[in-house]
């Protein structure tokens, strides 16, 4: 998902045609208080809004997912609208896939649809509420937010600054069962065969509201933009709405829910979905796996129904590409297809704590792109298991404490990231992915330090010392290297974690 609507409309807009077509109007950045009223004012569409904006958003979704559609809607525009029962004047749906008409509609100084910059209107509110807090976490620790700023920052340049921009970068997710039920051939994160449920118990119950209540000390409200699933699906537990009451309970918010398998449980579907909208503004997805599917939803349900449901087309007739990470990656790479010039190489959206209940594990982890070292496209930084809430916050402490220093540490090692290719310049260095360069200059030596970061021989308290005697004081010289570990060009790749269990369950 997109921080900017029209960035993402743009993009579909081209999926849907060859050519480049105009973008629609852009909404000035607003405050904080217009922001909140602009989400407030969307979260209650009056019965005109709703079918135009559903029925525009099926329209995408036809186009996107069935190849058959967009024949037809190239060859017989009318009938095909009429065939598939979308309520859309034919002048406004034209600007979304002909390009002939777009042009002499601009050359007429036409202005771009009301309709359709409603429904731009709206898909940017529902992002500005699920991104919220994407780049600001008030009330968290802050050595939690620093750790996540650094991890968002190197994440521009190693998969891609656009691509980074539509990550959440969630502070926290859940697993509530153990292994998928649907086993997805290309699924990004490998999730096993499922093979166990964390079940609604009163003893579970209990611990999962008191580590709810361990997340939203260390996450603040930015906590209630976590959900839970992660490689699971979330209707392979039959007390997921119970679980989900919680989480709204204590933070506030009603997780977001991803499913491919919104037909084999239409019911508790259709019930959850009342449910998040009785609570405010919500926003679900569902996976859908072949055409076939796409037509039972369609079947049961209506666009009004799904305007706050996302379909992520993952049939092989869809536009959509599907991103080259965790199975998908490991059939291209034995297949010897695997390319740095793939365009998505994650699915991760967690930049901070993966939780598995039936386990009682957690993980700190961070999207990153797949490759040998990280098929799956995330970084594990820590793991490790606990019995109560007790000793979550033991753990989660340890992990931060270890992991998470506000500041580069005296005794550790420097280099850069491996991913980046190292340039002098005349008055200082730039280090470079094929994404994305960053230009480090106008410091004190700042050339001879790139170097000395490059050799990835010494700590930075030597380093520190050997520019002292060159004649740069130690502040000067911290400064830089702080100023290069918060861009995220310093490496803090994990090693490979160890299976020594420490106090508390703690590997790392």
């Amino acid at each position: 998902m997109s921080l900017k609507l029209s960035e993402k409309l743009s993009q579909r807009i081209r999926k849907m045609t060859a050519k480049t077509l105009p973008l629609a109007p852009q909404l000035a950045q607003s405050d904080d208080a217009l922001e909140q009223e602009t989400i407030e004012r969307w979260m209650k569409l009056d019965e005109q809004e709703l079918t135009s904006i559903s029925h525009i958003k099926r329209f995408t979704e036809y186009y996107e997912a069935d190849p058959e559609f967009r024949k037809n809607v190239a060859i017989a525009p009318e009938q095909t609208v009429a065939q598939y029962n979308l309520k859309i004047p034919l002048a406004e749906i034209r600007w979304l896939w002909d390009a002939e008409f777009v042009k002499s509609q601009q050359s007429q100084d036409i202005p771009f649809p009301i309709a359709l910059q409603r429904f731009i209107d709206y898909e940017k509110a529902r992002e500005r509420y699920f991104f919220r807090w994407r780049n600001n976490m008030p009330d968290s620790d802050p050595r939690f937010q620093a750790w996540r700023d650094r991890q968002i920052a190197r994440g521009d340049s190693e998969i891609r600054k656009s691509h980074n921009a539509q990550i959440l970068h969630a502070p926290v997710a859940f697993e509530l069962t153990k292994g998928c039920s649907v086993g997805c051939s290309f699924c990004g994160i490998s999730a096993p065969r499922f093979s166990d449920i964390f079940t609604y118990t009163a003893e579970n119950a209990q611990l999962w509201r008191e580590v709810l209540e361990v997340i939203k000390e260390i996450c603040g409200p930015a906590a209630g933009t976590g959900f839970c699933y992660w490689a699971t699906d979330p209707l392979d537990n039959p007390d997921y709405e119970q679980f989900v009451s919680d989480f709204q309970a204590i933070l506030g918010a009603i997780p977001q829910m991803t499913t491919a398998q919104p037909m084999k449980y239409p019911a508790r579907v259709r019930s959850l979905l009342k449910f998040s909208d009785s609570q405010g503004f919500s926003y679900h997805r569902f996976s859908i796996l072949s055409l076939k599917i796409l037509q039972n939803v369609y079947a049961e349900f209506s666009p009004e129904d799904l305007i706050r449901v996302g379909l992520v087309m993952q049939n092989k007739e869809s536009l959509m590409n599907k991103a080259v990470a965790g199975r998908s990656w490991e059939k291209q790479n034995k297949a010897g297809e695997a390319s740095d010039e793939l365009a998505q190489s994650t699915i991760a959206c967690v930049t901070g704590f993966l939780f598995n209940m039936v386990e009682r594990s957690v993980k700190l982890i961070s999207p990153c792109k797949a490759d040998d070292r990280w098929p799956n496209g995330y970084r594990v930084y820590a793991r490790g298991n606990f019995e109560t809430a007790n000793d979550l916050k033991v753990l989660l402490e340890r992990m931060i404490t270890q992991q998470m220093p506000l500041e580069i540490r005296a005794d550790e090692n420097l280099r850069f990231r491996r991913d980046l290719k190292h340039e002098n310049l005349d008055d200082g260095f730039k280090l470079s992915t094929r994404f994305l360069t960053l230009k480090f200059r106008h410091r004190p030596l700042i050339k001879e330090l790139g170097e000395a970061i490059l050799k990835g021989d010494k700590t930075a308290a030597e380093i520190v010392a050997e520019f002292e005697k060159l004649g740069v004081n130690a502040t000067e010289t911290y400064y830089s290297l702080n100023l290069m570990f918060n861009r995220g060009v310093l490496d803090d790749e994990p090693q490979p974690v160890t299976e020594i269990i420490a106090e508390h369950g703690f590997n790392g």
